[in-house]
């Protein structure tokens, strides 16, 4: 609780993070090259630079929020996305603080309350790529 008496969420990431993700990465290139070729003929290293630099990426939490704010804008118009709001002020590259969120997990919901919230899922994931040509 801030001193405002807002909640909020503070994610904190791990140290070695990025080291972990780079070595994760090295051997996952290794293991392309051993089936490049073999099993499959795309470029399969240009898939995983495309998706390791965006790993990269999001491990700085400045990235994160600013991804943030742009995915609940982008998903406004369906009226029942949330997205926590950041707090720019108490991010950093290591750090993100963020409005908290009260809700409920999903295993604590009725049946039909549960397919419900997750045909809601589907469906803005779906919206949230349609604009990107995703």
């Amino acid at each position: 609780t801030m001193h405002d008496g807002r909640e909020i969420a503070v994610k904190v990431q791990r140290p070695g993070a990025l080291r972990q993700c780079l070595l994760d990465g090295s051997v996952i290139i290794v293991a392309l090259k051993a089936i490049q070729g073999r099993y499959w003929n795309g470029d399969l290293l240009a898939i995983f630079d495309l998706v390791a630099s965006g790993i990269v990426q999001e491990l700085d939490f400045r990235n994160e929020a600013r991804n943030a704010a742009a995915f609940k804008r982008s998903l406004s118009f369906l009226g029942y996305v949330d997205v926590p709001v950041t707090l720019p002020e108490l991010t950093t590259r290591r750090a993100m603080a963020m409005e908290w969120v009260h809700g409920r997990h999903l295993s604590d919901l009725a049946p039909e309350e549960a397919m419900r919230m997750t045909f809601m899922s589907c469906e803005a994931v779906t919206a949230g790529g349609a604009p990107r040509g995703v």
